[in-house]
């Protein structure tokens, strides 16, 4: 059963005659409590994110922060770290994303301002020669003939001249959109990876879920769903310190990548926790894969930093989930968790999978 979590004190507890100034120097000193409370280091993201807290603004800060302190595990840098870049962080991919959206507009624009001038540039041509016509229709003499002769070249040259700016501008608008599509297909890459790790991320990982699922449902594939947890990962950062931390956790998401295969999914689930989905695979072999690259992993050694002699190492846990008919992702991640949690509970540095002794 999961803890109650008790809140500071929020905003419908707060006089409503206190100054604003009063209000936020409140929050301040909320914040620094929860840090010491909690042990989280009172770095900026962190303190952003304990402020954000105590003020319950936003409220899925809120509803984040207590889901971790419910689970009564000691609360981890990195799952705050997701939190604040989820809810608090501005998202420079967005960015990003909007300022090549503006550029589109403007690409569209130039080109309406291209085939407006050339349409402009057309009528203007179309009148020219209704009024050589008229004019030729007429009786005139040779000098008549040769006023009309050198309008109509004019009047021709002035013609292929806005053709070509026409062509040429065309042409480089089209060139244009193609490197905006190419950088929005490299800023949407981007949002799907983990910054730390290189590996997808949590938002790759469900939109993969739910494509997998209704695969299954409606070929009848089947696929296999790993949750993996490095051991005890809150004491690599005590001993060793978060820099040798953040290098343990790329080397297990490397060797994650590097013994799977192109169609699977490997993801940063959060904090330490890491997602693998194995398409076309039964249960067995997803655990023999899993056992491979525990015994990998647990053998690789972490250089540290220079205060610290000798090499850091780690462990992990491994839970494992298989589809069955009508599942949904949520039942399949259950599953898994409730294998990693088997595992974890049954001395770590193991595999666990469900319908599996």
């Amino acid at each position: 059963m999961q803890a109650a979590v008790t809140h500071p004190e929020t905003e419908q507890n707060e006089a409503p005659q206190l100054s604003e100034r009063s209000m936020i120097f409140r929050r301040c000193k909320a914040a620094f409590q929860e840090i010491q409370k909690h042990g989280t280091p009172p770095d900026p993201t962190t303190y952003a994110l304990w402020y954000a807290y105590v003020a319950r603004t936003p409220p899925a800060v809120t509803v984040a922060v207590d889901k971790l302190l419910a689970s009564g595990r000691a609360l981890d840098r990195y799952e705050l770290a997701e939190i604040h870049r989820e809810f608090l962080a501005e998202n420079s991919v967005d960015e990003a994303q909007e300022a090549i959206g503006k550029e589109f507009e403007e690409s569209i624009q130039d080109v309406s301002e291209l085939i407006k001038s050339g349409m402009s540039q057309n009528a203007e041509f179309c009148s020219t020669l209704h009024g050589i016509k008229s004019t030729s229709d007429a009786e005139g003499g040779d000098e008549d003939f040769k006023v009309m002769l050198t309008q109509l070249v004019s009047e021709s040259l002035k013609m292929a001249e806005a053709s070509s700016r026409l062509s040429q501008g065309l042409l480089q608008t089209q060139e244009r959109v193609k490197k905006l599509n190419d950088e929005l297909e490299q800023a949407r890459k981007q949002s799907l990876l983990d910054p730390l790790t290189a590996v997808s991320n949590r938002r790759a990982f469900e939109d993969r879920m739910t494509w997998q699922v209704e695969d299954a449902r409606e070929h009848g594939s089947t696929f296999c769903l790993v949750l993996a947890d490095l051991d005890e990962f809150k004491r690599v950062n005590d001993t060793y310190g978060h820099q040798t931390g953040d290098e343990v956790l790329k080397k297990f998401a490397s060797i994650l990548f590097e013994h799977t295969k192109g169609q699977d999914l490997v993801a940063r689930y959060g904090g330490d926790e890491f997602a693998i989905v194995l398409p076309n695979i039964e249960i067995t072999s997803a655990y023999n894969l899993m056992v491979s690259i525990k015994h990998k992993f647990e053998g690789t050694r972490m250089p540290t930093n220079a205060g610290h002699a000798g090499s850091a190492s780690a462990t992990a846990s491994f839970g494992i989930s298989g589809y069955k008919d009508r599942r949904t992702a949520e039942d399949m991640v259950t599953a898994a968790d409730t294998a990693l949690s088997r595992a974890k509970t049954t001395g770590r540095n193991r595999v666990c999978a469900e319908g599996l002794s």
